[in-house]
């Protein structure tokens, strides 16, 4: 959770109340319900060579923009727009530029609320292309990928990140494919909001077909809103999970529950964990187990946990920034922390069932002298060089680590957009170095308490390293406390009602599925697939 509910130079809170209602359209259809997605991850072509199962990737990375903005499309690409004779150039058609650009161009406006977006990404911004408002012009544009080998594929996966805002209702977008210079068809049409999505489109091969095109098309717009996209990958899909499948090892994850003289909402957590007929491994709570660094919410903790304790007896339990505020000190409240966790640091590593699990958390925080603000995250040289042997141990036996820091990354996950959450660590490049280079990790952050109803519940840190451009994977853990969502440019408003939400994370042969899990309507939400074969040996 952020802070102490800080304030804005106003002195206002920067968290508000959302209705239920309100909460369908800060999703902008968000996946409800037991949706499930299964891909090779992490995406956006920016590997070293071709990946298993990978038929075509583009990062629109390496398009050169001296200006900030272009319209020279990746060799192999097409660009076509037609439809209007005035308008602002920039616009004319799908632009290639970067989240500060755009923004600086066109204001944020949630714009900016694209974190799947890195580095250079292709827009369509109707809002500013100012099209004569007398006229009958009306914008028209269409992105088309090469021509990709189908490699006698029977059915193929296009997947990338998109975010979508809708403009008039006689205004829309599509996604198409042409098999072998054929007619096009539409693989999906937007005709509402859709943020910050990772899109998965599978796609049957007609018989005999050999190569594909997909297009991006924006229709009928006239000054209307905005479209961008990032991180295309045409692929193999994962096959289905037979119903009967049984997972290797099952680890829960919860974070921001807040003990403080009630431990109500573990004991619901942990008893409907209990009760489930695949038991898991471990349970990690992920930071802010306690509302404060008090001795009496640390004693509550420690009792909930003895009192009604998971059913593996195995406990994780990673710092966050509540069991550091307070006015006695951060040694003191560190100490108290590792009493509970079991630990003598606050980095360890402990496996279950053969997956490592790695903990990683600041040995510093003064609340005092930050007034409960960031950067929360102070890792010492030795927790680092530490972190980096583990990952790499464990790259080197083709092993996937499940990495556990209560602090998001900037523009992995929900929220992370935000400018409260690009300072969460003390020295983010020395971290970076270490964890940039490895794609045998999935990390799992919280704080932010947003929902995992969102499209952006997961995504994908990148840092440009050469020896990882693709970057990997990170899963927003929820929150066992309440729901948040984006609001304005920066802030959150909160979700009315009861809310609480955590993860289940299954291993299987052949991926990982994280599984978003309602603690109030008891039952999932969603679930991703990360391919192992895209994880484990690859950094």
């Amino acid at each position: 959770m952020n802070g102490q509910h800080q304030t804005t130079p106003t002195g206002t809170s920067r968290r508000a109340v959302l209705s239920v209602g309100a909460l369908a359209a800060a999703t902008a259809l968000g996946s409800v319900g037991l949706g499930g997605t299964a891909a090779a991850a992490p995406r956006g072509g920016r590997g070293r060579g071709p990946k298993a199962g990978v038929l075509f990737s583009e990062s629109f990375d390496d398009v050169v923009r001296p200006t900030g903005y272009t319209h020279e499309a990746p060799k192999g690409w097409t660009t076509e727009a037609h439809g209007f004779r005035t308008g602002e150039g920039r616009w004319a058609g799908w632009t290639f530029t970067g989240v500060r650009d755009w923004t600086w161009a066109a204001g944020t406006d949630q714009r900016h609320y694209f974190t799947g977006g890195f580095g250079t990404f292709a827009v369509i911004e109707s809002e500013h292309h100012r099209l004569d408002q007398e006229s009958a012009d009306t914008l028209n544009a269409s992105l088309t990928t090469p021509k990709i080998s189908l490699r006698g594929e029977d059915e193929i996966e296009l997947a990338f990140d998109s975010h979508y805002r809708q403009g008039r209702p006689e205004q829309s977008a599509a996604v198409t494919a042409s098999f072998d210079g054929g007619a096009a068809q539409d693989l999906v049409v937007y005709r509402a909001d859709k943020y910050s999505s990772h899109e998965q489109l599978r796609v049957q091969v007609p018989a005999g077909a050999s190569s594909v095109r997909f297009s991006w098309e924006y229709r009928n717009g006239h000054n209307d809103r905005w479209w961008a996209i990032d991180n295309i990958e045409v692929r193999v899909p994962l096959p289905a999970l037979p119903a009967d499948s049984a997972p290797l090892v099952t680890i829960d994850v919860v974070s921001d529950i807040h003990v403080s003289d009630s431990h109500d909402r573990y004991d619901r957590v942990v008893e409907q964990l209990n009760a489930m007929t695949l038991q898991a491994g471990a349970l990690v709570i992920n930071g802010d187990a306690v509302e404060l660094g008090l001795q009496a919410h640390y004693d509550a903790l420690a009792a909930a946990l003895a009192g009604n304790p998971h059913r593996s007896g195995n406990v994780l339990l990673t710092v966050g920034n509540h069991e550091m505020l307070g006015a006695e000190g951060s040694d003191v409240y560190l100490a108290r922390y590792l009493k509970v966790a079991g630990e003598s640091t606050p980095y360890f590593e402990r496996v279950v069932d053969g997956v490592p699990l790695i903990v990683v958390g600041t040995e510093y925080f003064g609340d005092r002298e930050r007034e409960g603000r960031e950067p929360y995250n102070n890792f010492s040289d030795a927790q680092l060089a530490w972190l980096d042997g583990r990952l790499a141990h464990w790259r080197n036996k083709g092993q996937v680590v499940l990495l556990f820091n209560h602090f998001p990354l900037p523009y992995t996950v929900s929220q992370t957009h935000s400018s409260w959450e690009q300072n969460n660590y003390e020295d983010i490049d020395a971290f970076n170095a270490v964890v940039g280079k490895y794609t045998n990790i999935l990390m799992f952050t919280g704080h932010t308490h947003d929902d995992l109803n969102l499209n952006d519940w997961w995504g994908t840190y990148r840092v440009a390293d050469p020896k990882n451009p693709a970057g990997f994977p990170v899963v927003n853990t929820g929150a066992v406390l309440n729901a948040y969502v984006p609001d304005g440019d920066v802030d959150t408003a909160r979700v009315d009602g009861d809310q609480s939400t955590g993860l289940r994370v299954h291993l299987f042969d052949d991926r990982i599925r994280v599984e978003a899990h309602d603690f109030v309507a008891r039952g999932p939400i969603k679930f991703h697939d990360f391919a192992l074969s895209a994880l484990a040996g690859r950094g």
